[in-house]
């Protein structure tokens, strides 16, 4: 119902044709044996990237399409929207398809440079969108109406993720909102249950193994509990947990509670 793509699995606006273009490739970066490396965002991820984090992420697809019409409430017309940590501008593309034609700015942030080429080679035609090289955390932040981190502050380290958070309450507008998704850390059953949606996936123990070493580094995610006290920290008046499968969750949070719609 939520899912915002075209026929090949890339993101798309409403009413309007993305370049041709491959369809997704399958992911099987870790189906063979393979030295130990941290995992990065580099060509070969971004090349099977929404077909790994379909497989990956339990209620991708609606998280992605209701970031859209969370954020359509909050953006208005000549709205400013960011999305920090953008990869392939999926967030993005759901918020235009949201708003139709209603006219916005939509800062679309990464730092990883082969995901911006890809997501501006997806949105050529899409004048509503800058996309900027940057790291989430120095970015400078303008006022903002909705700021998006979709799967995003897990790969922060962890002390730098209270600032971000307090940094963007600073930027957002009194009726604005922020949007958080990530994985959790959860109990035991939630986390046997994950591990079998990527086998129901297609995922060999093989592939769950070697992907889990490669981000045992890089991917440092924290409790429902620990993301609402931060937001309490941060300065927001207000956050709920609006989405949550498994050790996978969505939060929205709010500067002040007049903000709410």
């Amino acid at each position: 119902m939520f899912r915002v793509t075209d026929r090949t699995g890339e993101p798309t606006t409403a009413g309007k044709a993305l370049p041709a273009a491959p369809g997704p490739r399958r992911d099987r970066l870790f189906d063979a044996p393979r030295d130990l490396v941290d995992f990065t965002f580099d060509e070969s991820v971004v090349a099977v990237f929404p077909d790994m984090i379909r497989r990956s992420v339990p209620g991708y697809d609606t998280v992605v399409g209701m970031t859209g019409l969370i954020a359509a409430k909050h953006l208005g017309t000549d709205g400013r929207c960011y999305d920090l940590g953008c990869s392939l501008g999926a967030s993005t593309h759901s918020v235009l398809h949201a708003i139709g034609e209603a006219r916005c700015e939509i800062v679309a942030v990464d730092d990883s440079r082969a995901m911006l080429e890809r997501a501006r080679e997806i949105a050529s035609n899409e004048t509503r969108v800058r996309w900027q090289e940057a790291d989430v955390r120095t970015v400078e932040l303008e006022r903002a109406d909705v700021v998006i981190l979709n799967y995003t502050l897990q790969f922060l380290p962890p002390a730098d993720r209270l600032p971000l958070l307090r940094r963007i309450r600073g930027a957002l507008n009194p009726e604005g909102v922020v949007i958080v998704s990530e994985k959790l850390r959860a109990p035991a059953y939630a986390e046997d249950l994950h591990l079998d949606f990527k086998r129901a996936n297609g995922y060999s123990e093989l592939e769950i193994s070697q992907k889990r070493a490669a981000l045992e580094n890089v991917m440092r995610i924290d409790s429902e509990d620990e993301h609402l006290a931060r937001f309490r920290d941060a300065g927001f008046a207000d956050a709920d947990t609006w989405f949550r499968c498994l050790n996978w969750a969505s939060f929205v949070a709010w500067p002040q509670t007049d903000g709410l719609p």
